[in-house]
Formats: C-alpha cells, sequence, structure tokens
C-alpha cells in the first residue's frame, strides 16, 4: 500500500511540473530581449523620424504627427498581441488538466485490463526468471550447434556447450568439444584437465595415455592445480606405485589450509598409499579417492600391474572429491579475487555438480568483480545458458 501512495504522489509531482513547463506565462513581458522584428521595424521608423527633423528636411510639425501616427500604431499592434495571448493561455487552462487527466485514466484502464492487480507483492529476490522458467535445454543445445556447424572455430561457443555435453553424459561429444577448445586456444591446466575428464568419463573411469599425459602436462605446468594432482595421486595409488603416491599427497595435503572439503578425501587416499607402502593391503575405506567429473559405474578389481589402461576407481570418493575441489576455488576467489575465466568454470562446476543456488551465488559475485558486461560476455552467456538470473 505505501508503494502505491508514493507512485501516485510521485506522478501527482510530475504533472504539476509537467504542467508548469509547459503552461504559457508572461515573463517580463515588458522587457527589451522581448522585442520583436515589427518593433524593430517601428524603431527604426522613428530613427529616420527625428533625423529627418533634426536636417531640417521634415517640419517640426510634420515630424510631431509622424511620431504621434508611429506610437498609435505600435499600440494597436502589442493590444493584438495580448488579446492572442489571453486566448491562447484560455485554451491551455483547459486543453492541459484534460490532457493529464486522459493520461491518467488511460494508463489505469491500460492496466486494469492487462495487469493482475489482484495478485500478492513478491519480493524481487524471490521471483522466478520467465527466461528460466521458459529455457528448454535441447533447444539451446540444437542452435548452439547449429551455429558451431556454421562457424567451427567458435571458442566461446565450444567453451559453452562442452561442460552441458558432459553434464548431460553425451561423453563423445564433450570429449569432442573439450578437445576442440585445446586446439582453438593455448591449452592451460585448467583445459587440459577438463579435456582428461571427459576421456575418463567416456571411458567408464579408465585412465588412458592421452588421459595421463593430459594430467601429467597440467601438474607441470601449475604445480598448484589441485586437479590434475588429485588424479595423478589417485593414479599412482591405484598402480601399486606406493611411494610415489605417498609424495604426491603429501604435496597435494600441503597445498591446502587444512579446512578444504578435499582434505578428507586426500588424507584418505595418503592412508591408502601408506598402508600399500607398509605391505599392508588398503582396506576398502581407505582406498584412494579417485574420479571423473561424471559418475560411472565400478568395474571388477584388476590387477596393479601396469598396462595400457589402468582402471580408475570411480566409486569412492567421487561426489566429495569434486564438491571439495570447487568449494577450495570458490574460497580462493571469494577471499583473494580471481580471473574472469576462474570464475567461469567456478560457476560451470556449480552447474555440473546441479547446486543452481551456489552458482547464482558464484556469478553474482563475479558480476560485482567485473561489472562490465562487454568483458564478462562469456560468462553472462553460460549464466543464461544454465538459467541463472
Amino acid at each position: 500500500m505505501v508503494f502505491w501512495l508514493l507512485a501516485i504522489v510521485i506522478t501527482g509531482i510530475c504533472c504539476a511540473a509537467l504542467y508548469y513547463a509547459s503552461s504559457a506565462r508572461t515573463v517580463n513581458a515588458s522587457a527589451a530581449g522581448l522585442e520583436d522584428a515589427a518593433t524593430a521595424h517601428y524603431r527604426l521608423q522613428l530613427a529616420e523620424i527625428n533625423a529627418d527633423i533634426a536636417s531640417g528636411r521634415m517640419p517640426e510639425a510634420e515630424g510631431a504627427a509622424a511620431r504621434g501616427e508611429l506610437a498609435r500604431e505600435v499600440m494597436r499592434l502589442q493590444r493584438e498581441a495580448g488579446k492572442h495571448l489571453a486566448r491562447a493561455m484560455g485554451r491551455e487552462r483547459i486543453v492541459m488538466p484534460l490532457s493529464l487527466l486522459a493520461i491518467a485514466v488511460l494508463a489505469v484502464g491500460i492496466y486494469t485490463f492487462m495487469g493482475r492487480p489482484d495478485l500478492p507483492a513478491e519480493p524481487l529476490a524471490q521471483r522466478t526468471s520467465p527466461q528460466a522458467q521458459n529455457i528448454d535445454v535441447n533447444a539451446a543445445i540444437g542452435k548452439i550447434e547449429e551455429q558451431l556447424a556454421k562457424t567451427p572455430d567458435d571458442l566461446r561457443g565450444w567453451t559453452v556447450i562442452a561442460p552441458v555435453y558432459l553434464q548431460m553424459g553425451r561423453y563423445d561429444d564433450a570429449v569432442k568439444a573439450f578437445r576442440r577448445i585445446t586446439e582453438l586456444s593455448p591449452p592451460t591446466p585448467s583445459t587440459q584437465t577438463d579435456l582428461a575428464e571427459a576421456l575418463l568419463a567416456q571411458a567408464q573411469g579408465k585412465m588412458s595415455p592421452e588421459a595421463l599425459n593430459l594430467l601429467q602436462t597440467a601438474a607441470k605446468a601449475d604445480p598448484n592445480d589441485i586437479r590434475s594432482r588429485f588424479y595423478l595421486a589417485g593414479y599412482a595409488t591405484e598402480q601399486g606405485d606406493y611411494a610415489d603416491a605417498v609424495h604426491q599427497w603429501n604435496a597435494l595435503l600441503a597445498l591446502g589450509t587444512g579446512n578444504e572439503p578435499w582434505m578428507d578425501e586426500a588424507r584418505q587416499g595418503l592412508a591408502a598409499a601408506q598402508a600399500g607402502l607398509d605391505g599392508k593391503a588398503p582396506s576398502a575405506n581407505a582406498a584412494a579417492p579417485t574420479a571423473p567429473t561424471a559418475p560411472a559405474e565400478p568395474a571388477p578389481a584388476e590387477p596393479a600391474a601396469p598396462s595400457a589402461e589402468v582402471h580408475v576407481n570411480p566409486s569412492l570418493g567421487q561426489s566429495s572429491m569434486i564438491t571439495g575441489m570447487v568449494e577450495g576455488l570458490n574460497k580462493r576467489l571469494t577471499t583473494s579475487g580471481g580471473s574472469l575465466d576462474e570464475w567461469a568454470q567456478l560457476v560451470r562446476s556449480y552447474l555440473v555438480l546441479g547446486n543452481t543456488a551456489a552458482a547464482q551465488t558464484a556469478y553474482d559475485s563475479a558480476k560485482q568483480a567485473y561489472p562490465d558486461a562487454n568483458a564478462r560476455s562469456a560468462l553472462d552467456e553460460l549464466a543464461t545458458k544454465g538459467g541463472l538470473k
């Protein structure tokens, strides 16, 4: 109710201001600034008459008569102008209020016909985005795929659609998309790990030589990259290379502060590697927590001897490991800030995990850190495709 009262008061003030600004008023009507062309013409004639009298070309009596006639003509024009102004002001006194009243009546009528005054008030923060309600993911993906078919070098398009493929379980398409990203842009530890995760999901958790090489390259390029080093430590444990696994788990634990959610999984991995190093068979609860991004069915136990493809156990620590890494990234960005690519990675990770609320919070924080909409166009497009506000 308070809102509508304020709206009525503000509308009334605006109407009054418009009426005052558009109404005809005689402000300084007698000032010299209002002299028009006709007045200037009569002044020129008066000057000529005075000049003729002074030079003797016109007798004094005729000059006085000419000045009188000129004065009467000026007075006649002033009377006509005053009558015209009065008629105009009289019309405005009627037309302006009627116009304002018609606008108000028309606005109320349109709202009554098209609006919903019967609906209760709803805070803006609780309103659901119509775009999020009506978005058709398959249709949106189809449009992106059509555009990529026409412009296969569109890096932004591949960046948007690759994690969606992974989330939908379209692992072959996800591998193709992440591979295209690494071809169109300089490889980074993040993109290399993304492709390795897609390859792991495509192979149902089996570590291929290509995925292993990508993870090793990513960890070498950025020793602080948690995801790639987590996979490598788990792979070493699964391979039975317990000495190297213990070293890798300890190095990974050293990267955290001790409060990260992924720390528990890393400690379990270290316990499994240490048990193997001590000659004990690791228990089921201490098995190495390595996992691809997408769920995969557990495979039967295999011997630890090296082979071309070694199965990475996806049944242990999968969700918590990924969640821990994402929460670690979120904490770092929230505390110390980061690049737009890192914010996009955080938003995309939450979307893949199905945590829309956390993705929305991360997106809002990114918008505050980067208020320039042109600079964050890729992030805005990712948020739109994910149904964020």
